[in-house]
């Protein structure tokens, strides 16, 4: 038996974007990296000691930053917390990493202040990289689209939510990537079959 953990959102469109802003070393030496995603999603809120916002989102937001960045040798985070739903929960987070490599990240998110900002921030040696835009394939999938019946298109965000890339030569409009949940299910089938099992998702 093959066991994995869903991390989905390392397939989202804004954040593989930065990694090949990162890796084609236009940031030169990375620096800093600031991801914040609040939702105006009250309702969607998980409630109670097995529940809250750093479990649900968070953990995709922190792993998103070990993924690009490296593991992390100091963190420290803050929550806030509400009694709204019947059961104290935590509602918003404020996270910062200190990672081996010597880089900082820190993510933040919401639920339940009527923000829907979705950004991504990263500072380096030779410039910086920034964009805003929206949770394109969560959106997608909401209003009834699949990416089987798109493939082309699918996960990637419209040109006026692609990052800027500033440098001293200037400021470059980055295309985003492609995003693709599904992805997941294919290559967690490949490593089955690679050590023995079943190929089938």
């Amino acid at each position: 038996m093959v066991l994995n953990v869903y991390y989905n959102r390392r397939r989202d469109a804004d954040i593989l974007t930065l990694a090949g802003v990162i890796a084609s070393g236009g940031l030169g030496e990375v620096w800093r990296v600031h991801s914040m995603m609040d939702q105006d999603a009250a309702a969607t809120l998980e409630t109670g000691v097995s529940g809250g916002l750093l479990r649900e989102l968070g953990s995709h937001l922190v792993d998103q930053m070990l993924w690009l960045r490296g593991p992390a040798t100091h963190v420290h985070g803050a929550l806030d917390w509400t009694d709204r739903f019947g059961e104290t929960t935590d509602c918003g987070l404020f996270v910062t990493l200190t990672h081996a490599s010597g880089a900082v990240s820190t993510v933040s998110a919401s639920k339940i202040n009527h923000s829907t900002t979705r950004e991504l921030r990263a500072y380096g040696s030779t410039g910086s990289y920034i964009a805003s835009g929206a949770d394109v394939q969560a959106e997608a999938l909401a209003a009834g689209r699949r990416p089987a019946l798109e493939p082309d298109i699918w996960g990637i965000n419209v040109p006026e939510n692609w990052g800027t890339l500033a440098v001293a030569g200037g400021r470059t409009q980055v295309a985003s990537a492609q995003g693709n949940y599904a992805r997941f299910y294919t290559e967690f089938a490949r490593t089955g079959a690679c050590r023995g099992g079943s190929a089938d998702p």
